[in-house]
């Protein structure tokens, strides 16, 4: 998606002979006529004999810097960039100040993603060239690559301080603008770029629903996509991006949202679903079974602080465990979840094709997928069908789609038999206890980090005691405060007059606003509502046990950040839903023996927090177990999670070797 440099800088350059004595002037004035007719053979891409003139040009005047740098030119057009390479070398060895070699070769370092080169040559390309946008703009690239994401900035804003409407600098510092987290600058760019040059508008409009999507503004965000797609129909990350945020939208009913997910399944991974699939696994009920997780999320990431006590607590007795990594890049908590797998497979660089091959080759019998419909998911590996039993379960509440998934591991609070079974392709496996299991207090990484008076004990003094208000807090993704969330939590302040909100990691700009118009139409004083930062995860935590009451938005609830205020003993209220992704906070809420939270109405949602906060000795008694009851409750009981999770793969594995016996196939 990057823009890199086009022009051929230079032609039309004077470049001074070399030294040592210099050709005859009619030598090089037929040299430059030659390299007239090879710039002119060049632009129809006639590169043979381009490279023709220049080389003849060379004979003739052998210390010409042009001629090279035009002979790197059809070279690299080529593809013979070891050599394009030498040709602008050598061009800077005869003129060591020269820009547009510079240029060009930082332009082939680009491209190669050699970076760190790519810069040196750059930023010499814009002391020579100060007034070439295009310098700069390959300058922001390079920077950009190698982290100096300030200068890489710089670079494209003096891009446009020369030419102000340069297209390519404004997409490039819209879509880094995006990756810092600055929305709304980046949507002013980008929203430029789309006006000026419509032919980008599928780039474009696919990066403008990122923005919005991030500013928690979700139908537009889904329109924006929606353009996208209709402009580039065969590309199925407009489906699926949508697909996934549609479960932040109210107004998108289980109906619709089972409708979206066939829709990708049969546009994008249909094509790849076996006809009559046989295996070479010997249908034996009891023998030690080979299970693999998929997951791009084996990192820092929600996804590891669940799998994590999975790992730790297979059975080698009776499960191999493999983990097949979708991923580049790789942290501590990697190295450290390695360490509890079996086998590690590296797939990141691994087609679909060669990953089935490989699923096959090793014998797996279960294949787990952890991503369901988020970002580093190998739904088209699943499509294949290369393992006998597929189930998908942790990073994706919802059906996949997919005819080749068997089942979705679930529990029967998120999935109430009866309530979601006609909303899935999969069979629903439903756990005993939760569908959820987290690493204990002593693997937390940060609890060290927690002040003394932060420290994991249930003496923690009330925040409404002490501030003599009600202090409510939300700590999720900005996409899942939805107008309807918004609507009920004003319900809320209304109804608790001095109540006070804290509301997490929201940017600023339009999507704090949003939330503040909201409000305000409510009959909210925005002085109630109090926007925290993005902070470091000690002083995250520390922000939770600064609020009495965490309330869970909908239909797409907390997950991990539910987890970590229970964590702070601060209790959650949330509102059963329809759906399996609206009721993660029953599920979680359940397992704690803690109901008397769980709204079936939003009235109800309203009257509990009303109660607590009319009761501030019930709430005080209530967050101070609160911490014992989740250390010591199956959402941290990992040898009992994990337990139950493999005799539910028994039970799918025994249903196949049933199947074999009833219909055997030969491998």
């Amino acid at each position: 998606m990057r823009r890199l440099l086009n022009r051929l800088l230079g032609r039309g350059v004077a470049e001074e002979a070399s030294a040592g004595k210099p050709p005859l002037a009619a030598n090089r004035a037929e040299a430059e006529y030659l390299i007239a007719e090879g710039n002119v053979l060049e632009d129809a891409s006639q590169w043979v004999e381009a490279e023709t003139r220049y080389r003849k040009a060379l004979t003739l005047y052998p210390g010409f810097a042009r001629a090279y740098l035009n002979l790197g030119n059809v070279q690299a057009a080529q593809g013979q960039f070891k050599e394009a390479a030498a040709s602008y070398r050598e061009a800077l060895r005869l003129e060591s100040g020269y820009g547009a070699a510079h240029a060009n070769l930082g332009k082939l370092y680009l491209a190669q993603k050699n970076y760190q080169n790519a810069a040196e040559h750059y930023a010499a390309a814009v002391r020579e060239l100060p007034g070439s946008v295009d310098a700069w703009v390959g300058l922001g690239s390079a920077l950009e690559e190698t982290g100096c994401q300030t200068e890489a900035i710089e670079a494209y804003q003096k891009a446009l301080a020369i030419q102000p409407g340069f297209a390519g600098a404004k997409l490039n510092l819209g879509q880094l603008l995006l990756k810092l987290k600055r929305f709304d600058e980046a949507v002013e760019y980008l929203q430029d770029v789309l006006s000026a040059t419509p032919e980008r508008g599928l780039l474009i409009h696919a990066l403008l629903g990122q923005a919005m999507i991030n500013t928690g503004m979700i139908n537009d965000a889904l329109k924006h996509y929606g353009h996208a797609s209709q402009l580039e129909p065969r590309a199925p990350e407009l489906v699926r991006i949508p697909a996934l945020f549609m479960n932040c939208f109210p107004d998108y009913t289980p109906e619709k949202m089972f409708a979206a997910h066939l829709d990708y399944a049969q546009r994008f991974c249909s094509k790849f679903y076996p006809q009559n699939p046989s295996y070479s696994n010997v249908p034996d009920p009891g023998r030690t079974l080979r299970v693999c997780y998929v997951s791009g999320d084996f990192r820092k990431h929600a996804v590891s602080r669940f799998i994590e006590p999975v790992l730790i607590h297979h059975g080698r007795d009776h499960f191999e465990v493999h983990c097949f990594y979708n991923h580049h890049h790789s942290d501590g908590i990697t190295e450290r979840l390695k360490g509890f797998a079996d086998v590690w497979h590296p797939v990141a660089e691994m087609d679909d094709h060669a990953a089935a091959k490989l699923v096959r080759d090793l014998g797996i019998d279960i294949l787990v997928d952890l991503s369901g419909y988020t970002e580093g998911h190998r739904l088209p590996l699943f499509a294949r069908k290369p393992a006998p039993v597929q189930a998908t379960w942790l990073g994706y509440l919802s059906t996949t789609g997919l005819a080749t998934m068997d089942y979705r591991i679930c529990d029967a609070y998120t999935d109430p038999p009866g309530l979601t079974e006609r909303f899935h392709t999969e069979t629903l496996a439903r756990l005993p206890d939760s569908q959820w299991c987290h690493i204990s207090y002593e693997a937390l990484e940060f609890v060290a980090d927690l002040p003394a008076d932060l420290a994991l004990t249930d003496k923690m003094p009330l925040p409404l005691l002490k501030n003599g208000y009600l202090t409510l807090g939300s700590f999720n993704h900005s996409a899942k405060l939805n107008d309807q969330v918004l609507a009920l939590w004003a319900e809320v302040l209304n109804t608790v007059p001095d109540a006070h909100l804290h509301i997490a990691a929201i940017p600023s700009g339009r999507a704090q606003e949003r939330i503040i118009s909201v409000m305000e139409q409510s009959g909210v004083d925005c002085e109630r509502i109090e926007f925290i930062p993005p902070l470091a995860f000690d002083k995250y935590l520390a922000c939770i046990a600064q609020v009495d009451l965490v309330l869970d938005p909908f239909p797409y609830n907390g997950g991990t950040t539910s987890i970590d205020a229970l964590i702070m003993g601060v209790p959650l209220v949330t509102l059963a839903g329809d759906r399996s992704i609206a009721r993660g906070g029953v599920s979680l809420l359940s397992n704690l023996g803690r109901v008397e939270l769980i709204a079936a109405t939003p009235q109800e949602y309203v009257g509990i927090v009303r109660q607590l906060a009319n009761e501030p000795l019930r709430l005080a008694a209530l967050r101070q177990g609160l911490r014992q009851q989740l250390a010591h409750s199956p959402l941290m009981d990992g040898a009992r999670f994990t337990r139950n999770l493999e005799a539910l793969y028994r039970q799918m594995w025994q249903t196949w070797c049933d199947s074999q016996q009833q219909n055997p196939v030969v491998a």
